[in-house]
């Protein structure tokens, strides 16, 4: 029987995390990424061959860079299409996410579950109840807290295995979604791009619509 696998020491993943955030933002300022699609997508170009993995590396590592999913996404539409947008933001979402949540998981979770338990009795079971929903929901309604929820997530009791498959099927949705609405972009006003527009409004206005929905969202959050 093999030794039992050890985390890191808690320490170790609180010292990392603002080498991790100082580093990104000083690759930000270094690399001269701005927010905007226009910049964003030359940017990503001027890498030439290489940029498909240039670009799943910043979507992976998006949070450390201060880049937001949504504009990152979009611009993998724009630049490689929706076949390969969508496989290229898929990927990133995933990775990002699985990396988010390994980092919630080794900070102090015992005391931090601890903490959270005294203050919102239940939200363990609640968590364990609808831990994966939430995070597919996350995922795959337009602007929802990814980032946020992923932290949650490590922090709470859910298993990896159920997060990760939430994170990998809303984030092919998720990529999907804004890869056809930055592909539409290309040519302008063209039917595609207003198909693309009425796809966002659909997911950012329907689940609003859907009783049931509402009804699970507030029973995690009351």
């Amino acid at each position: 029987m093999g030794a039992a696998r050890k985390r890191p020491p808690v320490w170790a993943v609180w010292g990392l995390l603002p080498l991790a955030f100082g580093g990104g933002w000083y690759v930000h300022q270094w690399l001269g990424l701005e927010l905007s699609l226009d910049s964003l997508r030359d940017w990503v170009r001027g890498q030439g061959t290489i940029a498909p993995f240039v670009y799943l590396g910043v979507l992976t590592f998006r949070q450390f860079l201060f880049l937001p999913s949504i504009l990152l996404v979009t611009v993998g539409g724009l630049c490689f299409g929706v076949l390969w947008g969508t496989v290229l933001g898929s990927l990133g979402l995933f990775f990002s996410g699985v990396i988010t949540f390994a980092l919630g998981r080794g900070l102090g979770t015992d005391w931090m579950r601890a903490k959270l338990g005294a203050r919102y009795p239940g939200l363990d079971e609640k968590i364990e109840k609808l831990g994966p929903w939430v995070v597919f929901a996350s995922m795959v309604y337009p602007g929802g807290p990814m980032t946020g929820v992923s932290w949650a997530s490590g922090i709470s009791t859910i298993r990896f295995g159920a997060f990760a498959l939430a994170v990998a099927v809303g984030g092919i949705i998720r990529a999907f979604t804004y890869s056809f609405f930055g592909a539409s972009l290309v040519d302008g006003l063209t039917p595609g791009f207003y198909l693309g527009a009425g796809l966002l409004t659909l997911l950012l206005v329907g689940p609003i619509l859907v009783p049931s929905l509402r009804r699970r969202l507030g029973e995690f959050f009351s």
